[in-house]
């Protein structure tokens, strides 16, 4: 199972990423919104404790897994604990696009520069795999269940608007 740390953060990277996608216009945008991000990365570096998704996302596409089991193995961990996988060793089964080779650079200057782009990686990786949205998908019993939920609060918020029950 993905530990607490990084099931935590993945929702707020995946919605940053799907934020950035399209614009007002439903046109597909992100390659150009990642792009601009990488000129505001001296800045965001200053978030890499508070919201590290939010820099995490200019480096959105820099990575390319070699070694899938070695991104599996980092998702099931959690900074500080002893079992956080070090940036040289998993930078090894990764390849790197050399758009991001800079910003690596200046995210290894930065104090935690190295968990987070461990943080990076795993998120990409994640990303692309779909491990969440697998495990997170709800059984059809449950979707049934919550079909039935809210079924049942509609009727009742329809009842207490004056309007009479449907008959199912």
């Amino acid at each position: 199972m993905t530990s607490f740390y990084f099931e935590d953060i993945f929702e707020r990277y995946a919605s940053e990423i799907d934020d950035l996608r399209s614009d007002s216009e439903g046109k597909d945008v992100l390659k150009k919104r990642v792009r601009e991000k990488h000129s505001e990365f001296p800045f965001l570096l200053s978030m890499i404790d508070s919201a590290p998704e939010m820099v995490a996302s200019a480096l959105h596409g820099a990575f390319r897994f070699t070694a899938p089991k070695a991104l599996h193995a980092a998702s099931h961990t959690e900074p500080g604990d002893g079992s956080f996988p070090i940036w040289d060793e998993l930078a090894e089964s990764l390849e790197i696009a050399p758009w991001a080779q800079p910003l690596i650079a200046q995210s290894l200057k930065q104090d935690g520069g190295a968990d987070f782009l461990v943080t990076a990686a795993v998120l990409e990786w994640m990303l692309g795999s779909g491990a969440i949205a697998r495990a997170a998908a709800p059984s059809a019993s449950d979707e049934d269940e919550d079909s039935d939920d809210l079924g049942e609060a509609g009727e009742e918020w329809l009842s207490e608007q004056g309007f009479d029950a449907v008959d199912r």
